[in-house]
């Protein structure tokens, strides 16, 4: 196989995957209640469920029609790391568990702590006080800003412990 044919099967691949997330969030974003507001809380998570379907469309009449692009070192999976690649798809494997367990607060500073030692990081301090504030951060914006559903955890509901963050009672 020469690599511009690699290069195209690896385009299908991936646009199969962004077309799977896409319409999977496209199918999430219909389950938000509406309202009678022109712009209401299903508007943003449609347009980025929309946008990553038609981001997939695009990628697969790239592949077909022999558009890809040329192919640079390190593109793929032919060189790549087979443990890192496992490691990323745990850390995916991770948020979801967490997310349903604890709710979003807990999951997203685990799942960074994992993300950063995934990719080399290796000073604790670092990854501990990143995670904190990135949660903290998150916290305040989805659900303090734009008062996103904080869903509690199945197993352990963390809000009464995040709430503070937020405003919420």
């Amino acid at each position: 196989m020469d690599s511009q044919d690699y290069k195209i099967k690896v385009e299908y691949g991936v646009s199969a995957a962004v077309l799977l997330v896409g319409l999977f969030f496209i199918f999430q974003a219909f389950t938000i209640e509406t309202s009678r507001e022109a712009i209401g809380p299903r508007t943003m998570p449609l347009i980025l469920a929309v946008s990553l379907t038609l981001g997939g469309i695009w990628l697969a009449v790239r592949a077909f029609t022999g558009k890809a692009g040329d192919l640079k070192d390190g593109y793929g999976f032919l060189e790549s790391d087979v443990k890192r690649i496992f490691m990323i798809i745990g850390c995916g494997s991770l948020f979801v568990i967490l997310f349903w367990a604890f709710g979003y607060f807990t999951a997203l500073i685990f799942t960074f702590i994992s993300m950063l030692y995934t990719f080399g990081v290796r000073n604790w301090v670092v990854m501990i006080i990143g995670a904190l504030i990135l949660a903290f951060a998150f916290q305040a914006l989805f659900m303090g800003v734009m008062l996103l559903n904080d869903p509690k955890g199945a197993l352990i509901d963390m809000r009464p412990y995040t709430n503070w963050i937020t405003g919420a009672q």
